[in-house]
């Protein structure tokens, strides 16, 4: 995790809503939400001491939450519960807020945030997300949106191709990332590459976002001090020109895959990514990762434990998702879906999750030519349908 620059706003808001059952920073994927979650964390303890935090990971369930907090017992002593990169499905409908997939643990949330005692809930998330009854509501919210211009810079003095760059130069590089550190840090490898000269790739990158309705890749940045709609608007606007950059510059991180690359891929899957994995102790390389679990797989595979198979297939395919391999990622996890399913297992909605978010990202037909590389064409209609009903139970459980 590297180190906090600026946010400081972002952590004063944060501790002055500590008051509240639980606070809930949600934004695009590296755009530092974890980062903030570890430096508020010690904040927060050192302001009950004696108490306990408890981590899980976003993919824990219900059950795996409860066995984390220990034998049951009346909560007396402060205790923190963290969530970090919580598993959600989105619903329509809502103004983008997303479901828990675990019903279980969306219920188990709502009881923990309403019942009385010193707890609290610290989560972080892509989306804000719905408890039942509507008891997110009592949960303090921040959406993690882009770097000032301030803070980006400063961000920059530790990234050694940016660093060299023109003060002019590098508000440019801040305002077609859209503000997003992540994207900064892949711009920033790229550049270290021998023969990428900033000046083509900031004018290839400013062509991409004008082709896409873009024409002034800094416009977001003029509204994040006005009204909140108009900062909120800022934040979508923002999003999206990360969104186009980052498509390009992940694109171009694959195709020269040298061990710097390799290096920035590993991190932007970040702690958490990694954590869901639930696999190698302080081990984040994901060549490392890859072969493990494929060496795994094997044995599995030549042993018959099928259920071992459902498992490794789907951590491969969660790599392959962290590492910005979307269709690998969608192969993999259609193959694990359909040993659940043979096996009767209970992680097919798991499965369908995963699935469902590749979808969103890839687009129907780019995630149909992915799946149709490991099911039969008369299984894509299925596929479909199973994700449609999914989605459509995902929505209907909290309406």
């Amino acid at each position: 995790m590297g180190e906090f620059v600026g946010r400081h706003a972002e952590l004063r808001g944060l501790l002055g809503d500590a008051c509240r059952p639980g606070l809930v920073i949600h934004g695009m994927a590296g755009i530092g939400k974890s980062r903030l979650l570890a430096e508020l964390l010690p904040l927060l303890e050192r302001e009950r001491p004696g108490g306990r935090t408890v981590r899980v990971p976003g993919s824990a369930t219900a059950a795996d939450v409860v066995i984390a907090l220990g034998e049951r017992r009346p909560v007396t002593e402060p205790i923190m519960l963290v969530i970090d990169n919580f598993a959600t499905v989105p619903r329509a409908g809502t103004g983008g807020r997303s479901e828990p997939v675990d019903p279980g643990l969306a219920g188990f949330l709502t009881a923990w945030v309403r019942e009385p005692g010193p707890r609290r809930l610290l989560i972080t998330s892509r989306y804000p997300f719905a408890l039942p009854g509507d008891a997110h509501r009592a949960l303090a919210e921040l959406h993690l949106g882009p770097l000032t211009a301030a803070d980006a810079r400063l961000l920059m003095k530790s990234l050694p191709a940016l660093a060299v760059l023109g003060a002019a130069e590098q508000i440019r590089a801040w305002a077609f990332c859209g503000g997003h550190p992540g994207t900064l840090h892949d711009l920033d490898t790229l550049l270290g590459r021998d023969g990428v000269a900033f000046t083509e790739l900031a004018e290839r990158l400013e062509g991409v976002l004008a082709a896409n309705g873009i024409g002034d890749p800094a416009r977001w940045a003029a509204s994040l001090d006005s009204g909140q709609d108009e900062a909120a608007a800022g934040r979508t606007l923002a999003e999206a020109v990360t969104t186009i950059a980052d498509e390009v510059l992940v694109r171009e991180l694959l195709e020269a895959r040298d061990e710097a690359v390799d290096e920035r891929l590993g991190e932007r899957a970040g702690l958490a990514g990694w954590e869901r994995l639930g696999l190698l102790d302080d081990e984040d390389d994901p060549a490392a990762v890859e072969r493990h679990l494929r060496q795994a797989l094997a044995l599995d595979a030549e042993h018959g434990n099928r259920a071992g198979m459902a498992t490794g297939l789907h951590r491969l395919g969660l790599v392959c998702t962290l590492t910005g391999r979307l269709p690998a990622a969608v192969a993999l996890h259609c193959r694990a879906l359909a040993t659940e399913l043979a096996l009767g297992t209970p992680e097919g909605p798991l499965e369908l999750a995963d699935l469902s978010r590749l979808r969103a990202a890839l687009g129907g037909e780019a995630f149909r030519r992915a799946a149709a590389e490991v099911l039969p064409e008369e299984s894509l209609n299925g596929l479909d349908r199973m994700l449609d009903n999914f989605v459509t139970a995902a929505e209907s459980r909290l309406n």
